[in-house]
């Protein structure tokens, strides 16, 4: 019988398959820097020679030569210490998740002031005591309004609504900060 210990098998030379896989993963690890904002580029710890690929990406418009240059980019990766980009990336997808979350949360505050009666704005108030009880009290009342008519006409007409979502958002904004 013959068992190779974890070790003996971690310097084994990879397959064929498993060069590809790693291949494709850092070739679509480079599509995926392409897609980011200069912004969010100037965070990312890159190679000189990695940013200007990425810079000369976005001025490709030939899809066969796009096609090429990701390549190229797939092979600068290849050549690079992924480990921070990877991690960075990790950062970005995160904050994005936190960011979806509180504004779902924010739908349903909404939501719940829209369909609620005068518990829920006294629950919200004790959540945000700054908040202008007045303004508040004027902006579900109109989404309420609102939301009735659009029922009884049939229509999706939304303002009130959105003006409530952005005190909510601007409130949440005011009680982080």
């Amino acid at each position: 019988m013959d068992h190779n210990s974890d070790e003996e098998q971690s310097e084994l030379p990879l397959s064929k398959t498993q060069r590809k896989k790693e291949v494709q993963r850092l070739q679509e690890l480079g599509e995926r820097l392409m897609k980011l904002t200069d912004n969010q580029l100037s965070k990312i710890p890159l190679t000189d020679e990695l940013a200007h690929a990425l810079d000369e990406a976005k001025r490709i418009k030939g899809r066969e030569g796009l096609r090429r240059h990701k390549q190229f980019i797939g092979k600068l990766m290849r050549e690079t210490d992924t480990s921070a980009i990877e991690a960075t990336l990790q950062e970005f997808d995160s904050t994005r998740q936190i960011n979806t979350r509180g504004f779902h949360d924010l739908e349903m505050l909404r939501e719940d002031l829209v369909e609620g009666d005068n518990e829920i704005i006294g629950a919200t108030i004790a959540r945000f005591p700054s908040v202008d009880r007045q303004k508040l009290r004027q902006l579900v009342k109109n989404a309420k309004k609102e939301k009735s008519v659009n029922e009884l006409q049939n229509t999706s007409d939304n303002k009130h609504g959105r003006a409530l979502f952005r005190f909510l958002r601007d409130l949440t904004d005011d009680s982080v900060g």
